[in-house]
């Protein structure tokens, strides 16, 4: 229970990874979506601005064109007053009409003073608007940049999500496997304890060789975590006498017949598997954190292993299983899968 309680809890972990990685993703897209729209609105900006340059540049050429017309119209007014007022000094007459064509052409004068006003007045705000043009175009080609930095980005992190989804999915597939098989070897070994356990009294009274284990390893296999009793003298003389051999049942049709070296072999298969997972779940947790340190904590730890398991001797027979805590240097943590199998734990209790 354990072991099943940490691989929840990894797979826990690395759904929360997964959710935060895809709230990150949508929130790129989201900005992208969003700077794609400024930069909708940066081109209707810049496509209105163009219009109303253009209508100014059109309404000055017009204007400007008309004041050439006045002032070519004044020209002609103008030599034509000369005109007269030379035939009037010829012909020595009186001019009535001076003043008033002075003050005409004075009148004129001033227009043409306002139009210039207001000729380069316009040319100002043009300069304006020209400037503002140019700023707002340099702005658009850094939003363009910005956007293309972040679509990159984007499309980083979906290739990493892409992968760390496959590879996760390979991961938890190779643990349901790996789960299968030490489940049915887990079976089929309580399968053997129970055919074992059937007729543990009757005494050993064949010598045919149908099933090579001994009355002391079968009291081991049956309960293989509870210490030795203490026994009387005749008790230790029976088992003494009971010892290296053959315990069988004649008239069991259905007797086993497993000998010591094929069960050590499915034992040895089944610690194999159980390996195997334990790497699995490691390998889960190093794609969680993504650390040197714990990286070399599992190899030294791993060397340790390797190191104790060489110094020690063979294993001879089943042994006792120790703590999961001392084997695999589980760490306890406070996660909602714990919680929820604690509480249902306290309800049993109840």
């Amino acid at each position: 229970m354990p072991k099943v309680i940490g691989v929840l809890e990894e797979l826990e972990d690395f759904a929360a990874r997964f959710d935060s990685e895809g709230r990150e993703v949508v929130t790129l897209q989201l900005a992208v979506h969003r700077l794609e729209l400024e930069k909708l609105d940066r081109a209707k900006d810049l496509s209105r601005s163009e219009k109303e340059f253009q209508e100014l540049t059109n309404t000055w050429q017009s204007e400007t064109r008309e004041l050439l017309q006045l002032i070519d119209r004044l020209k002609e007014e103008n030599s034509q007053l000369k005109e007269a007022i030379k035939e009037k000094r010829d012909n020595k007459a009186p001019l009535p009409d001076a003043r008033s064509s002075n003050d005409g052409s004075t009148e004129e004068i001033q227009l043409m003073l306002r139009l210039k006003e207001v000729i380069d007045r316009q040319k100002v705000e043009l300069r304006a608007m020209r400037r503002q043009l140019a700023q707002k175009n340099v702005d658009l080609d850094a939003m363009q940049q910005q956007a293309t930095r972040l679509a990159k980005l984007n499309a980083v992190l979906r290739r990493k999500h892409c992968v760390s989804k496959r590879q996760s999915d390979q991961l938890q597939n190779e643990k349901h496997d790996l789960e299968l098989k030490l489940q049915t070897k887990e079976q089929l070994i309580q399968q053997m304890r129970d055919n074992v356990c059937q007729n543990p009294g009757e005494p050993a009274a064949s010598s045919t060789p149908t099933f090579g284990m001994t009355a002391s390893m079968i009291n081991e296999l049956v309960s293989p975590g509870t210490p030795p009793a203490r026994l009387t003298e005749e008790q230790l003389i029976e088992r003494l006498n009971a010892d290296d051999k053959m315990i069988t049942n004649r008239h069991d049709s259905s007797r086993p017949r497993f000998t010591v070296q094929e069960l050590r072999n499915l034992l040895t298969e089944r610690n194999e598997l159980k390996s195997r997972l334990i790497e699995v779940e490691e390998e889960l947790s190093v794609y969680k954190r993504a650390g040197a340190n714990h990286t070399r904590e599992q190899t030294s730890d791993e060397s340790s292993v390797t190191k104790t398991c060489d110094d020690d001797p063979p294993v001879q027979g089943p042994i006792n299983r120790e703590p999961d805590e001392k084997l695999h240097g589980y760490r306890r943590r406070n996660s909602g899968i714990r919680k929820f199998f604690e509480s249902i734990v306290a309800k049993l209790a109840r």
